[in-house]
């Protein structure tokens, strides 16, 4: 049970017109002898029930009544109040009460308590004074062979009182142990109550430090790749462990490296919650600023050793860090010097099961990381466009999750996706609708990027009044509720169209030899070679190809007339040979016979069936197709146009008669009049 932030003894003083915290903090050997007594104090208690131990003798073993308290509080990672059960209690009172109680059903001491009720409604008619209450509770326990004090104990047996005092380790902690854990919790009870940690950040001791302390020689000068590594790491981390940030720097100069100032936000800032997401804040501070996580035992090491042992972590990067704190309605600056932090246990001595160890991929970069999300909207954004991709509905564009980050005059943006187009490159920004200061931050950054056109927002439309100032600036895809992938496509479509320089890039010379050379090219295989990305858009790419015995059809390709014609008589002297096959068997020996269709789809080879009048493809439904030969009046195969134009896929002959539907009779009804007149 942690402690908070008020009940931590604190000083607060005055520095440059600012008004600073300072929390008490346990020095090496403060407090030895104090802490050890509260410690045997809790050994002596090991095994006995709650209502024992005292609050006050326990604060009198420290003398502190505040700093009591927190270490009272410090002492629960090792000691904690445990309900015993009731098994356990049965050996000690014997297991012929235990059988006669689970005859009966009683297993617990809510049916206990249960079973006693109703035996007070049926004897003493729902009501028991004080003076027969220990007559009954006797003739009641008899019943079960207990004794009246046994049956009194099982009966309170889950209550707050009788749970014994158990501890986790196999060693009871030392004081040092104790003193540093409680600094630990005092220094994240700071951070609980947070609206941004601010870290200033030596980018080329921060990459030194992510790459190991073990290089060979000669190595120093090709670690990470600069600016860009330190901040996709730092992204990493604070979206590892949902903690929201934002990133400036500071170029580097003659005598000076490049230095990045990351703010992270605190639960003051975005949730006002300081228990969940102050935790996750505090892990990643821990991360950066090289102390351990809260231990169950934690060997004891020497000052000095904690602080050589620190020197391999990132702490040597952090040149200045700085908290804004608030409590009783004020903000205050909380300064995290190195002096605060030997005070810290080491990551080294403090292993946590409860803290998830990050992987090798986010030791070493995010190159090879899986994706880790913002939010709803942008995974369930990622799945859409990858399932539009996977049907080739993308027009050419990929998605790249986490891009390089722009830099700006003042700050660093980092957009949330870049779709990628042969040459061209387009940054997507997905806007939350979260708090004012979220908001004027990102209109801040935004504005700074006005002048690029390759950004393109996504925006709910119950934001649509908060970003009106940049409504005219950038393209912008609304959404309501989850971002369409197909309405962003759209956008770049009508944005973005680049159909006319696509043309140009095609070389009409190198595509038309080889489809001289195979014979024939798959519409599929068409899309890259003439660079486009629409269907619309491949019959005007076909024809700076065509002609000169070449031609195109839709859902076929481009192909030879030559091989066209070698085809259709191969085919049809095939499916005279199998005797009207069916589909799935032509589909078979045409992959089989010809290599050049082997890899092709179904719809391909059937649109290739379709370009003669010859071949005829009946389907009795949906499941059954057969193919077979038709033939002219005169017996003569039907012949095909050889003109060296663009090919079109001609229709097909229904296989079905059209029904002549009679019309429906009318019977004229007899007006019949009037029989009594």
């Amino acid at each position: 049970m942690r402690f908070s932030l008020q009940d931590i003894k604190k000083q607060v003083y005055r520095r440059g017109g600012e008004l600073y915290v300072g929390l008490h903090f346990l020095r090496p050997g403060e407090l030895r002898l104090e802490i050890e007594r509260l410690i045997a104090y809790h050994e002596q208690l090991m095994g006995q029930p709650r209502r024992q131990f005292s609050q006050d003798e326990a604060r009198a073993c420290v003398g502190d009544y505040r700093l009591a308290h927190c270490l009272i509080a410090a002492l629960s990672a090792w000691y904690h109040w445990q309900q015993r059960s009731w098994s356990e209690v049965f050996q000690r009172i014997g297991s012929e009460s235990q059988s006669l109680l689970e005859m009966a059903g009683i297993t617990s001491p809510i049916q206990l308590r249960l079973a006693l009720y109703d035996y007070v409604n049926e004897h003493q008619q729902g009501f028991l004074d004080a003076q027969e209450r220990a007559a009954t509770l006797q003739k009641f326990s008899a019943t079960y062979q207990l004794g009246a004090s046994d049956l009194e104990y099982l009966l309170a047996l889950d209550s707050d009182d009788e749970e014994v005092l158990t501890r986790d380790s196999p060693r009871p902690p030392s004081a040092q142990d104790v003193a540093t854990l409680y600094n630990q919790w005092a220094f994240e009870s700071a951070l609980f109550n947070a609206s941004n940690v601010r870290f200033i950040i030596d980018c080329n001791a921060f990459e030194h430090a992510q790459s190991g302390n073990d290089l060979p020689a000669g190595a120093a000068g090709q670690i990470g790749t600069g600016i860009g590594t330190v901040v996709k790491r730092l992204c990493y981390l604070a979206r590892r462990l949902g903690v929201y940030y934002d990133l400036t720097y500071d170029p580097s100069s003659a005598n000076t490296a490049p230095l990045l100032h990351l703010t992270l936000y605190g639960p003051q800032e975005m949730t006002g919650a300081p228990q969940q997401y102050g935790m996750r804040l505090a892990r990643l501070c821990r991360l950066l600023l090289g102390y351990g996580s809260s231990p169950r035992q934690v060997a004891t090491i020497a000052h000095e050793r904690n602080k050589q042992k620190r020197s391999k972590t990132l702490t040597n990067a952090i040149v200045e860090a700085e908290a804004t704190v608030h409590f009783l309605q004020r903000s205050y600056c909380f300064a995290m010097d190195q002096t605060l932090l030997s005070l810290l246990p080491p990551v080294e001595a403090a292993p946590d099961s409860n803290v998830e160890e990050l992987p090798a991929y986010a030791q070493r970069g995010t190159t090879d990381a899986p994706s880790i999300f913002d939010s709803n909207i942008e995974q369930s954004f990622t799945e859409a466009f990858i399932a539009l991709q996977n049907s080739n509905a993308v027009e050419g564009w990929q998605l790249l999750r986490e891009p390089e980050p722009l830099m700006l005059e003042h700050g660093i943006f980092i957009p949330d996706f870049a779709l990628t187009r042969e040459q061209k490159r387009i940054y997507v920004e997905i806007l939350g609708f979260w708090t004012p200061s979220y908001r004027e931050r990102k209109l801040q950054k935004l504005q700074q990027l006005r002048n690029r056109g390759d950004i393109v927002l996504a925006i709910p439309v119950e934001a649509r009044e908060a970003f009106a100032s940049i409504a005219q600036m950038f393209p912008i895809a609304w959404y309501a509720g989850q971002l369409s992938a197909t309405e962003l496509i759209k956008l770049l479509r009508n944005r973005y169209d680049d159909f006319a320089d696509r043309l140009a890039l095609i070389d009409s010379g190198a595509v038309r030899q080889r489809v001289q050379a195979e014979g024939f090219l798959p519409e599929r295989l068409c899309y890259e070679l003439l660079h486009a990305y629409r269907r619309s858009e491949l019959p005007q790419a076909a024809e700076r190809v065509s002609g000169q015995g070449i031609a195109f059809s839709a859902g076929i390709g481009l192909y030879k007339l030559d091989w066209m014609e070698q085809l259709r008589t191969s085919f049809v002297l095939l499916i005279e040979n199998l005797a009207a096959p069916s589909l799935t068997d032509v589909l078979r020996e045409a992959r089989a016979r010809w290599s050049s269709l082997a890899d092709c789809e179904d719809s391909t080879i059937e649109a290739i069936l379709g370009l003669w009048p010859e071949v005829r493809v009946s389907r009795s439904s949906i499941f059954e197709a057969t193919v077979e030969v038709v033939k002219d009046g005169e017996g003569q195969l039907y012949t095909i146009n050889n003109e060296e134009t663009t090919v079109s896929a001609p229709a097909k002959k229904s296989g079905r008669e059209k029904r002549t539907i009679p019309k429906k009779r009318v019977v004229k009804e007899a007006a019949q009049g009037d029989l009594w007149n």
